[in-house]
């Protein structure tokens, strides 16, 4: 018999995550043209969504950006 009241389990489908990219450079803070190609106009850096990089590539490009900032060789703001 069916318990009433419990709310069904979704499940989820294997197979279902996306493919990310590696980056086509090194991310490293001394490569600037790569990682203005990463950065808006306005100086915000790209999700992962949009650079499709994995969560351990996205911080190695967040840390080379703001290593690139603090020591003068890109913008904080466009």
């Amino acid at each position: 018999m069916a318990e009433i009241g419990r709310a069904k389990r979704k499940f989820r489908k294997f197979g279902s995550r996306k493919k990310r990219a590696v980056p086509a450079e090194p991310l490293d803070y001394k490569n600037v043209a790569y990682l203005q190609s990463l950065i808006s106009p306005q100086g915000k850096m790209f999700s992962r969504k949009r650079t499709a990089f994995s969560g351990i590539d996205q911080k190695k490009f967040k840390l080379a950006v703001k290593r690139a900032r603090f020591l003068g060789l890109l913008p904080y703001v466009g």
